[in-house]
């Protein structure tokens, strides 16, 4: 009974907060578009100049580099910077890093910056949701929840970003959105960097 009342107060609790945050976006969404807007075209901009010009070697920062190159890649909504490259860069046995870390600090970056393609969704309706993939994301997240977002995080190609849209607009709870996002791109990343790492060792080998 007891397990069941706090249930109930933090669904309450949950639901309240959420509310207060839709209120919000609806009283000032034109500030919240511009913010939104500004963050995504800064990570797109910032990342592509960086990656273009080598202007931070992300490949030989380590675990920092990882986080950075997918906070970047994520961030920059559809768009495919290619934070996995830096990781797979950052795999090689020359640096030393712990395979599991690599792919934990490339997961965190990842799933915090999808945070814009919720919000995105959240507060407009954005050009991606007139898509014809956008119908059937939209669908899957509606009959599946978590396990749509897992399946999406798990496969290497942007279509998460799209699902991070139509969790956003269904208001589907931020804190489970980071929870099976996060579990998914952690699988993803570690078979990126184990992957990376057996290719690099067997080319060296070759060479």
């Amino acid at each position: 009974m007891a397990d069941t009342l706090d249930q109930s107060l933090e669904s309450s609790k949950s639901n309240s907060s959420e509310g207060k945050f839709a209120k919000f976006v609806a009283k000032h969404n034109r500030t919240y578009q511009i913010v939104l807007w500004t963050v995504v075209l800064s990570s797109v901009v910032g990342g592509t100049v960086a990656w273009i010009f080598d202007l931070v070697h992300i490949g030989s920062a380590g675990y920092w580099g990882a986080f950075l190159a997918n906070l970047i890649g994520s961030a920059a909504v559809i768009v495919p910077l290619p934070g996995w490259a830096a990781v797979c860069a950052a795999a090689t046995s020359q640096l030393g890093l712990n395979s599991f870390g690599l792919a934990v600090a490339a997961a965190t970056g990842a799933t915090i910056g999808e945070v814009t393609g919720y919000l995105a969704g959240y507060g407009s309706q954005s050009v991606i949701q007139k898509s014809r993939y956008y119908e059937r994301i939209h669908a899957w997240v509606v009959k599946r929840g978590g396990f749509a977002l897992f399946i999406l995080a798990v496969i290497p190609i942007p279509l998460f970003d799209i699902g991070g849209i139509a969790a956003g607009s269904l208001g589907y709870p931020i804190r489970k959105f980071f929870l099976w996002a996060g579990i998914g791109k952690l699988i993803k990343f570690v078979i990126i960097v184990e992957g990376c790492r057996q290719s690099i060792s067997w080319l060296v080998d070759l060479l």
